[in-house]
C-alpha cells in the first residue's frame, strides 16, 4: 500500500510501497498497489466557439465517460548496513490520463520509474518521478481528488482549451511541473519537528519528458528546459488541535543558451480544525529564451513564454465519510501563440463531494465552471480564442 512521504497534495511520493520489502539476504518482491477512477461527465460549453471551429474538432460531447487508472510495482530491503533500498514503477492501464487528449489501452505507458535509498540522512531518489518540490507542496483542498492538472475539468478533458490559451508550465496547477516526470536525482530530508526539505537536479542530458511542460500551450521546442535545480520545504505540525501546513518552492533552469535563467516560485498553506481546512496555493514563473518578448510573442521564432502566475483557495469539511469542498482557480500567463500584447486567463471553481463506502470504495461528485480567454479574445471577440462551459460529473474510486 502506497503512503504519502510526506502530508501533501502530491499523488505519488517516493517509496511508498512498504509492503513487498525483504530481508538482507532475499532479493526484492515486488508488491502490487494503484487506483482505478471512473467518471461520467456531463459538459456543455459554447456554442459559438464549437460552431468556429467546426464539428468535431476541439469540442466536448454532452455526456462522456472519463477514467485513470494505475498499477503501482515496488518493493524494498534492508540491507546488513540498515540502508533501505527500493523501487517503485508505475503503469497507467488505461483511461483518459492525461491532457494530450487522453490514452486507451493501446497507449499504456510506465508513468514513473525509480528506485530509492533510505537511511538516517533522509531518501535519495533517482528516476523518473516528479521534482521535490511538487512532493512537498500544498495546494487548496479538493475532496473527490479531483483538482489541479489531474483533474477532469482542470485537466482540460471535459470543456475544451482553445489552442491559442496558454497555461502554466505542466497545466492548471500552482505545482511545479515544468520537468515533468524526466530523469532526476531527488534528495528528501528526514523530517525535523515537522520541517522536512527536499531538493531536486535534473542534467543537461535530454530526458524522456524534458520537453513536455516548458511551454504552457501543449507545443514542444527544440529549447527544451535544461540544467534544472529545484529546493522545497514543508512544514506540518498541529497547535491547540489546529493543523498547519505550510510548503515553499523554487526551481531553476535554462531555456535557451545566452539568456537569464528562468525561475518558478510555489507557495502554499493549509490549517485545519474540527473537520474543516482551509487551504490555498499560488505560483509565479518567470521564463527567459532566445526570441521571447514578454509583451508581445510570435510563434514563428519557435518560442512561447509561459511567464506568468496562478493561484488556488479552498474549503474542505470532512466528517465521518463524508467530505465536501468548494475550491477556486486563476492563472494570467504571457500569450505564446500571437503578437496580441496581453495575457491569456483561465478561470475555474468547482464544488466536489465524497462519501467512503468501504476501505478503498469511494462515491465522487463534482461540479464546475471554466473559462479560457486568450489575449486576441480579449482586444477583438474572437470565438476560436474563447471557450467556457459547465461540468456535472460523478465517479467511482477504487484504491487497492
Amino acid at each position: 500500500m502506497k503512503k504519502i512521504l510526506v502530508a501533501s497534495t502530491a499523488l505519488v511520493a517516493a517509496g511508498m510501497i512498504t509492503a513487498g520489502s525483504a530481508a538482507a539476504s532475499e532479493k526484492i518482491k515486488l508488491n502490487l498497489g494503484g487506483y482505478s477512477k471512473w467518471w461520467v461527465v456531463g459538459a456543455w460549453q459554447e456554442g459559438s466557439y464549437e460552431a468556429s471551429v467546426g464539428n468535431g474538432t476541439g469540442s466536448a460531447n454532452n455526456v462522456d465517460v472519463k477514467g485513470e487508472n494505475e498499477v503501482w510495482f515496488g518493493g524494498s530491503t534492508t540491507l546488513d548496513n540498515g540502508l533501505q533500498v527500493g523501487i517503485d514503477m508505475q503503469l497507467r492501464t488505461g483511461g483518459t490520463v492525461d491532457t494530450a487528449g487522453g490514452q486507451d489501452t493501446t497507449g499504456d505507458v510506465i508513468d514513473e520509474s525509480y528506485v530509492w535509498v533510505s537511511g538516517g540522512f533522509g531518501k535519495v531518489i533517482i528516476g523518473t518521478e516528479n521534482n521535490g518540490t511538487y512532493l512537498l507542496h500544498v495546494t487548496a483542498p479538493d475532496a473527490a481528488g479531483n483538482w489541479n492538472e489531474g483533474g477532469v475539468m482542470m485537466g482540460n478533458q471535459a470543456i475544451a482549451r482553445p489552442s491559442a490559451v496558454t497555461t502554466l508550465p505542466g497545466g492548471n496547477t500552482t505545482a511545479i511541473l515544468t520537468d515533468g516526470d524526466a530523469e532526476k536525482i531527488t534528495y528528501v530530508a528526514p523530517a525535523f519537528y515537522g520541517l522536512t526539505l527536499g531538493a531536486t537536479y535534473v542534467p543537461n542530458a535530454g530526458g524522456t519528458e524534458d520537453n513536455q511542460n516548458v511551454y504552457g500551450n501543449g507545443n514542444s521546442t527544440a529549447n527544451a528546459a535544461a540544467e534544472i535545480y529545484g529546493v522545497g520545504a514543508l512544514y506540518a505540525n498541529t497547535f491547540g488541535g489546529v493543523g498547519v501546513k505550510v510548503s515553499a518552492g523554487w526551481v531553476t533552469y535554462d531555456i535557451s543558451a545566452g539568456t537569464d535563467r528562468s525561475n518558478e516560485l510555489a507557495f502554499g498553506t493549509q490549517l485545519s480544525y474540527a473537520g474543516f481546512t482551509l487551504g490555498g496555493s499560488y505560483r509565479n514563473v518567470s521564463q527567459n529564451g532566445s526570441g521571447f518578448n514578454p509583451a508581445a510573442v510570435s510563434s514563428a521564432n519557435g518560442t512561447n513564454s509561459a511567464t506568468g502566475y496562478g493561484w488556488d483557495l479552498g474549503l474542505q469539511y470532512a466528517t465521518g465519510p463524508y467530505a465536501v469542498s468548494l475550491a477556486y482557480f486563476n492563472s494570467k500567463v504571457q500569450g505564446g501563440n500571437n503578437a496580441t500584447a496581453g495575457e491569456d486567463e483561465i478561470t475555474a471553481y468547482q464544488l466536489s463531494g465524497k462519501y467512503n463506502m468501504g476501505a478503498g470504495v469511494d462515491i465522487l461528485a463534482s461540479v464546475g465552471h471554466i473559462e479560457y480567454d486568450d489575449e486576441q479574445a480579449k482586444a477583438a471577440t474572437d470565438d476560436p480564442n474563447h471557450n467556457e462551459g459547465w461540468t456535472v460529473m460523478t465517479g467511482l474510486s477504487l484504491q487497492f
